[in-house]
């Protein structure tokens, strides 16, 4: 199982940073998540499905995605699965003297041969998950309208 957390502050209101989070035009500027989308229509909920692309990496071909958990504006919990990996990805929101404190973290457990890199590739998972809500944070702070 790889594990990670980072935490970042981020100068926007917690409202704001959730939206984000439930936008999936917005994954691909932070992450190499693309071509995301929901299969339901109207606001994202808990039992929302939807797809993706890692646009980097050894994981080819489109990941599921179900949100799990949705608390507004507090927590957002997202299953992946793939025929490679199982990943449950939890972001929590904390609001911080006028900004909000994000914690990005997440489990991840490849599956079949794949487990034996799970020690080698804990450490890369675990910097690039953090330099993603890096990322993120910049890119939030840098467009109010976003």
């Amino acid at each position: 199982m790889i594990r990670y957390s980072s935490d970042v502050t981020i100068d926007r209101p917690p409202s704001d940073v959730f939206a984000a989070l439930l936008d999936p035009d917005m994954y691909g500027k932070w992450t190499p998540m693309v071509d995301m989308s929901f299969a339901d229509p109207g606001p994202a909920r808990v039992g929302t499905r939807g797809r993706f692309r890692m646009s980097e990496g050894p994981i080819k071909g489109m990941l599921d995605m179900e949100i799990v958990e949705l608390e507004p504006d507090r927590r957002v919990v997202i299953r992946v699965t793939h025929p490679s990996l199982e990943w449950l990805a939890v972001t929590t929101l904390h609001p911080d003297e006028g900004g909000t404190r994000v914690t990005y973290a997440g489990e991840m457990a490849l599956r079949g041969w794949r487990r034996i890199l799970e020690p080698m590739m804990g450490g890369e998972v675990s910097k690039g998950e953090a330099a993603e809500i890096s990322k993120f944070k910049d890119l939030l702070e840098a467009d109010p309208g976003s």
